[in-house]
């Protein structure tokens, strides 16, 4: 297959924050940084990409080792500093053998949190998406799909127990009760009408399967060898088994490159789910991703609401495609 993308221009920007830099973290974490690893930090390399505000870097250290550490103040970003306590509670307890880093220890003083990982040799996919790349990751998505259900963490929260899911659950319905001029009345019509339907989503992506519910180009690493490692589990929770698939096209649609629709058509994780059950989804996506992008500018993440609004008009070019209209 020809590894030339289809189109060669992303509809969405990737995600890229201000991170913070090494040398910003303070003294004392970086000692204990130190201290997990048991050695000196001598080369600190920032690694761009995702819209955390906290340091990223990969390490070098004084005995040729190397690591990575992603570490974060409470006062620069108490949303993000929360999520990193979770990713650290969850990643000791995911089961053997998935492809995720391994957590070398957690430095956690109440007002800074650091997770120190091993370096994974590997780099983001390229965005527009490679076809190539895509079917990689995609059979990754497979295996990991089916290793994750029955969820080996039963007692995690549900999909729609996440605090951060809220705007996504329920965007759509205060996009359609206070729409702006510039959503057309197709798409009115549309979430109105699942409105009208009494559509619960919550109960549409619940199930038995502990999903990342984050997965795009940023938070995958393509190896030398063949492989493909998934990061950043902050945002594990219990869902649909599908759900994790059908996100992730809708990252691969607004960043141009990939067909997402064939994917979702034949992957294992998707074909066989009802394409009405797609289609609401895709809909109540669309028009959330609008209604958060019409909030305020967080400071920390600058470039948040335009990367929402781009999603909101990527996802809904994709599923008017759909339906028809």
């Amino acid at each position: 297959m020809s590894s030339t993308p289809p189109d060669a221009t992303p509809r969405a920007p990737r995600a890229s924050g201000r991170r913070l830099a090494w040398q910003q973290v303070p003294g004392h974490v970086r000692g204990a940084v130190e201290a997990v690893l048991g050695a000196p930090v001598v080369e600190a390399v920032t690694q761009e990409g995702g819209f955390s505000p906290g340091a990223a870097a990969r390490l070098r250290l004084a005995d040729g080792r190397r690591a990575f550490v992603k570490a974060l103040g409470i006062d620069v970003h108490r949303p993000s500093f929360e999520l990193y306590r979770s990713e650290a509670a969850v990643m000791p307890r995911l089961p053997q053998g998935l492809p995720v880093p391994r957590l070398l220890g957690v430095c956690d003083d109440g007002e800074w949190v650091a997770l120190v990982y091993e370096e994974i040799d590997g780099r983001q996919p390229t965005v527009p998406w490679w076809p190539d790349e895509l079917e990689r990751v995609a059979a990754t998505l497979s295996d990991l799909g089916a290793a994750l259900r029955p969820s080996p963490l039963p007692d995690a929260p549900g999909f729609a127990e996440m605090e951060g899911n809220a705007a996504f659950l329920g965007g759509w319905r205060r996009l359609a009760a206070s729409p702006p001029p510039d959503v057309d009345s197709w798409f009115c019509h549309q979430l109105h009408r699942l409105a009208a339907e009494g559509t619960d989503l919550a109960e549409l992506v619940g199930g038995d399967a502990l999903l990342h519910t984050d997965l795009r180009s940023d938070n995958l690493l393509l190896t030398s060898d063949g492989g493909v490692v998934v990061i950043d589990w902050a945002w594990t929770c219990n869902g649909a088994p599908w759900l994790d698939l059908l996100l992730f096209a809708a990252t691969v649609n607004a960043e141009g490159g990939g067909d997402a629709e064939r994917l979702v058509r034949t992957h294992p994780l998707t074909r066989d789910v009802a394409p009405a059950c797609i289609d609401v989804v895709l809909l109540a996506a669309a028009g959330s991703y609008w209604w958060m992008s019409l909030g305020s500018e967080d400071p920390a993440m600058p470039g948040g609401r335009a990367n929402q609004r781009a999603y909101a008009h990527a996802t809904l070019r994709w599923v008017r495609r759909r339906i028809g209209g």
